[in-house]
């Protein structure tokens, strides 16, 4: 009896464990409607306006990761040279109990971070009948209430998202560069963003799921050759020192 507990209750830790399976080119529901750090209320497609957006799902309250992420990415936006304009910046909480008040003290946060100009692309994003943890369901991502700590323990990353509110790509939280960053909404605008230098970089470049970052398919075929000659020398010595001994 002991033992058929414990293997239930193991059951139901793994159950309750957060997932994280995006997939590029899934759907979100751009009907789904938030209130942002304004007060005002509107539905995702009108939040993105057309727009190509950077998409993180947290809470506003978190002591972890969250605001980190947030800092970093608001910081290496302003590198990018685009204009806020363009784009949105989308923080979604995925707790229904966080208020207005929440999110402006997460938008006063990031503020020094993303200056007066960048922080105009920002949305901070709350809805009190689960919404943000439903579209945040859609995009592949799950989350697990820790009701002892009074906390969320849960996967973090930036989406790309298109206009259409298709997911073009995703970035690892905290192993993006400004580059990446800036290409990822690049790709995501289908050639409204960007110079020609970035789409001809695109066409020649490959996203490298390993490190979670854009890299030329060039550097990737001097690395793969790099590689070869490496093994071609190692093969080389080997048979060398086994002529020597016979």
């Amino acid at each position: 009896m002991v033992l058929t507990v414990l293997i239930a209750a193991n059951g139901a830790g793994a159950m309750e464990r957060p997932s994280f399976d995006p997939h590029i080119g899934a759907q979100l529901d751009l009907d789904k409607v938030f209130r942002d750090a304004l007060g005002g209320e509107g539905k995702l497609s009108e939040i993105l306006g057309g727009r190509p957006a950077l998409l993180i799902f947290g809470y506003d309250k978190c002591p972890n990761l969250c605001g980190v992420t947030q800092q970093a990415v608001a910081s290496d936006l302003n590198k990018t040279n685009l204009d806020p304009e363009t784009y949105r910046a989308l923080f979604v909480s995925i707790d229904p109990s966080e208020t207005l008040q929440d999110a402006i003290s997460a938008k006063a946060e990031v503020a020094p971070s993303a200056g007066r100009k960048g922080l105009a692309a920002w949305r901070f994003l709350t809805s009190p009948d689960g919404t943000g943890a439903a579209l945040a369901a859609e995009a592949g991502i799950t989350f697990d209430r820790r009701d002892r700590i009074n906390q969320y323990v849960h996967p973090i990353a930036i989406i790309a998202l298109t206009p259409q509110g298709r997911i073009a790509q995703v970035l690892p939280a905290l192993t993006f560069e400004p580059r990446d960053l800036r290409l990822a909404l690049v790709e995501a605008s289908a050639g409204r963003l960007g110079s020609i230098a970035d789409h001809v970089f695109l066409l020649c470049s490959g996203f490298d799921t390993s490190k979670g970052r854009y890299t030329s398919t060039i550097e990737a075929a001097v690395k793969a050759a790099g590689v070869a000659t490496l093994l071609a020398l190692g093969a080389g010595l080997v048979m060398l020192t086994r002529r020597r001994r016979l």
